[in-house]
Formats: structure tokens, C-alpha cells, sequence
């Protein structure tokens, strides 16, 4: 398996005029990229990085950022991606966890950084312990930038390349150490099956924070060891993506479901630059039920739709979802079958695998998964227990190998004595021509432990009642699962993470059903 350097030397051989990455800061072909590489891993190694050494990056979604991850990987270091949308307390416990010599730091981000390194010294007073160094977008990076030409690898594949946080929508965010092995792997498996970075001239459009897995590792990394061009979106909006599509000729892109929702329902895909160029969309980390396959059908009939699951430890991707299994009622609902470099199966409590149509835990193998958990070995370990990644998600699998996800194991709601997937509900309320979301939670209740309840967001120019979308559900759930009271709200009302998914405890506390 090769590294990332390799891929840095092989694509600057092959593609040295095509385009790598574009953005808002600018144009740079591999050729260029390469040599800026080259040029920022000397002068690292120079500052004191040496292999495995942790060189933390605070940046936004920038050719800097793009830039900033060949150079690190290009000088033997292990790229740190820190969430700018952090509080500065909890950069600092980052930058501390993670113990990084160096931060590169792009521009805008730089008081949020100051203010987080303050708090640093003073933690680190105590102890000796030292703050790191930082070298700042413009004339002190450009600095640091020395030499030419080829740098010679001094890691190889099995070395870690990244660490990555987990979006901590339940519960507080962990740093997954990611090795060359794992990134190379998991493109391979996005290039084989969902044919990302393929096409004839593929141009990919990246509008989630390269902070996250999916940005980095399911489109920055794919495109760029095919050959082919990241265009990143500084932030994810209607008019831009309309605008980036047409300017760029963009062939394809990633998106959550609820912005997907949200550009059908504002009637963006139907835009002709849209239409024109875009030849696939690929979407995850959410619900995605046949309504949604089929409003997209209409708008974008020559488009591919890829439904994919996964998850950061997991490298992430785990399974997907054709085109051609889009609109096949057997299937609605699955978060499809496994990968090709993956392998993964259903276990109960005992580690052992359920039959098919038995809910278990998903549970991976392969050469994509993690490294494991910075700093912290027990947490690893329980993750990881028996040789398998323990995804702490619950599923059941079909005679032909299709998933479906139920639910969390952590957001499974026990109401009078049975248990209640979250999920299912929602997959449910998705099915109503009216919903554009839907969220059921689970709220402490003395006579039934948990009392069900559910958070609706309804289509624009779409009305419907508490009453109607109940015997919606009582027509097709058992009575114990619809929820006892149903909240209407806007897509903005809804907290996210800065990946787009949704916070559960927070959006509890936000309507006061934390403990009532």
C-alpha cells in the first residue's frame, strides 16, 4: 500500500497541469501542489517534525487547508485537523490532548487560535510544559517553505496521517488517528464502488468542513489519487453550490441529506447549470427514504444517487447504496451492502453473529479501520474488543445482505418495558409527503421510564397537524412506538455539528425535555 508522499510524487508526474484543488484562496494544479509539498515538508522537518510527529492545522475549507495536509504528509508528520468552530477552551484541550509542536493556522482563524493558547499556557504552566509554535498564513508560512523538488518518504504505510474528530453529536468529541493504509483503503473503496473520481474530466465539489471524514478522506483524498479536481466550497449555501456547479463544471459532490432536502425543497437542483454538469450526488449521515429518492429522480433524472453509512473510526465508509438500488421498494430504507475492502457483520452481546432479520451491532473489519483513539487506550481497546471495530450502531440484515439502521445503542428508548428505535419512527415520518424532517427523542417519564416524542420540520408551503401525522404512524407502527407529543419547528431551529448532523442532547435542553 503506498502513502500519501507516493501519491504527491506519482500525480505530480501524471497531471502536472491539471487543476488539484480551487478555491476561494486560489487555483493550484498537482504540478504545484507537489512542489509546495515538497517545499513546506522540508522546512517542517527543518522546524522539528519528524515522523509521527502531531503538527495541528486550524483552517477552514481553503486551498491553505488542502495545501496544509500534503505538506505535513509530505514531511512525515501526522496532520491534526482542529474544529474551528470550537470554543477557544475547547481548542485548548485539544491542542493539549493531541500534543502538537507546531500549528499552521490560516488567517481568520488566528484570535479564535491566541485565545486558546492563552488558556494552553496556563494549563501547561504548572506542569513546564511548553505551548506550541505557530506559523501563520502569509509571509511566516511562505518562510517555512524552503528548497525544491522531490522530498524522499521517511514513513510508510501503516504510519498515521491524520487525526480526526468525531463529530460528537453524543457525547464529547475523540481524536481517531488514521494511518496512510487506512486513507488510501478507504479511497480505493470510494473509487471502486461509488466510481468517485472516475469520470472524464471529474471535478468535485466539497461543501463540508475538511475538519471532518467525509471531506477529507471521501473526497479531498479519492479526487486527488485519481487525478482529480477538489473544488472547495468555503461554506455550504443554495447560491453556492448553484454557482460552483456552473462556474466549475462540477461532476459531482457529497452532501448530508437535510441540505439535499433543503436544495429540493428551495427547487435548487432543478437550476440547468445543475442539471447540466452534475452527474452524481452522494449522501449519508442521515435519512434518506424513498420520497426524498424520488423527488430527486424528477429533478435530476440523468443524475446517479449514492446513499453511503459509515463513520471516522471505520476510515469511515462501511457500506452503500447504488443508483440502481435506489428506487427498488425492497430496499427502501437500507443503508445498503458492504464495501469491497470491508467487512461487516451483525453481533449480539456476546459477540456473536445474529441470523438474518435479528437486530445486532454492526461490527467492521478491514484495512480502511483506525489506528485508534489519541491518548486514550482503554477507549480503543473497547472499540476495538475481539478484533473488531464496535460501531455502537444497531441494524438488521436481509437474506441478500442489505443493512438497515435502527437506531444508536446509546439513543434506544425504553418506554413500559419495550424497546423503541428512534429511527424507525423517523424513517417512518419521512414517508409523509409533508415532512422535510423529523427527530423522535426519547424524555425521562416516572410511569413509563421514556416517553416518546418527536421534533417535525414541514416542507415549505406543506401543512399538516400533530393528529393527522400520528395516524400516519398508528397505520403503520405498534401504538407504543408514535409519539405521545409532536413539536413543530424550522431547519434552522434544529442544532447541528458543524458536519450538518443533528444534536439530540442539545435539542433536548433547547425544548426543556432534558429531565420532564
Amino acid at each position: 500500500m503506498r502513502t500519501i508522499g507516493d501519491w504527491i510524487r506519482l500525480n505530480s508526474r501524471r497531471n502536472p497541469a491539471r487543476e488539484a484543488f480551487v478555491g476561494v484562496d486560489g487555483r493550484v494544479t498537482f504540478g504545484e501542489a507537489a512542489e509546495r509539498a515538497w517545499q513546506l515538508g522540508r522546512g517542517l522537518r527543518k522546524a522539528g517534525v519528524t515522523a509521527g510527529s502531531g503538527v495541528g492545522v486550524l483552517a477552514g475549507n481553503t486551498v491553505f487547508n488542502a495545501e496544509a495536509f500534503l505538506g505535513v504528509a509530505a514531511s512525515g508528520g501526522v496532520y491534526i485537523a482542529y474544529n474551528w468552530r470550537w470554543a477557544a477552551a475547547e481548542l485548548a484541550n485539544g491542542i493539549l490532548e493531541t500534543g502538537a509542536k507546531v500549528i499552521l493556522a490560516e488567517e481568520a482563524h488566528l484570535q479564535l487560535l491566541e485565545e486558546a493558547l492563552e488558556i494552553l499556557a496556563e494549563k501547561v504552566a504548572d506542569d513546564g510544559g511548553t505551548v506550541p509554535s505557530v506559523v501563520r498564513q502569509g509571509a511566516e508560512i511562505d518562510a517555512l517553505r524552503i528548497g525544491s523538488g522531490p522530498l524522499e518518504d521517511v514513513v510508510d504505510a501503516e504510519a498515521p496521517l491524520c487525526v480526526i474528530y468525531t463529530g460528537g453529536s453524543t457525547g464529547t468529541p475523540k481524536g481517531v488517528v488514521l494511518s496512510h493504509r487506512s486513507s488510501l483503503a478507504n479511497a480505493l473503496n470510494e473509487m471502486y464502488d461509488c466510481g468517485v473520481g472516475s469520470r472524464e474530466n471529474e471535478r468535485g465539489l466539497i461543501v463540508t468542513p475538511l475538519f471532518h471524514s467525509a471531506a477529507l478522506l471521501c473526497w479531498l483524498v479519492p479526487h486527488f489519487v485519481a487525478g482529480a479536481t477538489s473544488v472547495i466550497a468555503q461554506k455550504f449555501s443554495d447560491e453556492t453550490v448553484v454557482d460552483l456547479v456552473g462556474r466549475e463544471s462540477i461532476t459531482n459532490t457529497f452532501m448530508i441529506p437535510n441540505m439535499m432536502r433543503r436544495l429540493m425543497d428551495q427547487g435548487v437542483l432543478t437550476d440547468p447549470a445543475i442539471r447540466k454538469n452534475l452527474k452524481a450526488l452522494y449522501t449519508g449521515a442521515g435519512l434518506l427514504r424513498m420520497p426524498d429518492k424520488q423527488l430527486f429522480a424528477e429533478m435530476l433524472p440523468g443524475t446517479d444517487l449514492f446513499f453511503r453509512y459509515g463513520l471516522t473510526e471505520a476510515g469511515p465508509m462501511v457500506t452503500r447504496l447504488r443508483p440502481a438500488d435506489m428506487l427498488d421498494s425492497a430496499v427502501d430504507g437500507s443503508i445498503g451492502t458492504e464495501y469491497l475492502l470491508v467487512e461487516a457483520r451483525l453481533q449480539d452481546a456476546d459477540g456473536n453473529e445474529v441470523a438474518p432479520g435479528e437486530l445486532g451491532e454492526i461490527c467492521v473489519k478491514g484495512p480502511s479501520l483506525m489506528s485508534g483513539y489519541y491518548g486514550r487506550p482503554d477507549a480503543t481497546a473497547e472499540a476495538m474488543r475481539g478484533g473488531w471495530l464496535h460501531t455502537g450502531d444497531l441494524a438488521v440484515k436481509d437474506e441478500r445482505g442489505y443493512f438497515y439502521f435502527r437506531d444508536r445503542l446509546k439513543e434506544m428508548i425504553k418506554t413500559g418495558g419495550e424497546n423503541v428505535y428512534s429511527a424507525e419512527i423517523e424513517q417512518v415520518l419521512h414517508l409523509h409527503p409533508a415532512v422535510l424532517e423529523a427527530v423522535v427523542l426519547g424524555v425521562p417519564d416516572p410511569k413509563w421510564d421514556e416517553e416518546v416524542r418527536a421534533v417535525v420540520v414541514l416542507r415549505s408551503g406543506q401543512t399538516a397537524e400533530a393528529a393527522q401525522l400520528s395516524s400516519f404512524l398508528r397505520e403503520r407502527l405498534a401504538g407504543y412506538k408514535v409519539p405521545k407529543q409532536m413539536v413543530f419547528l424550522t431547519p434552522d431551529q434544529l442544532p447541528r455539528t458543524a458536519a450538518g448532523k443533528l444534536q439530540k442532547a442539545v435539542l433536548k435542553t433547547q425544548l426543556g425535555w432534558s429531565g420532564s
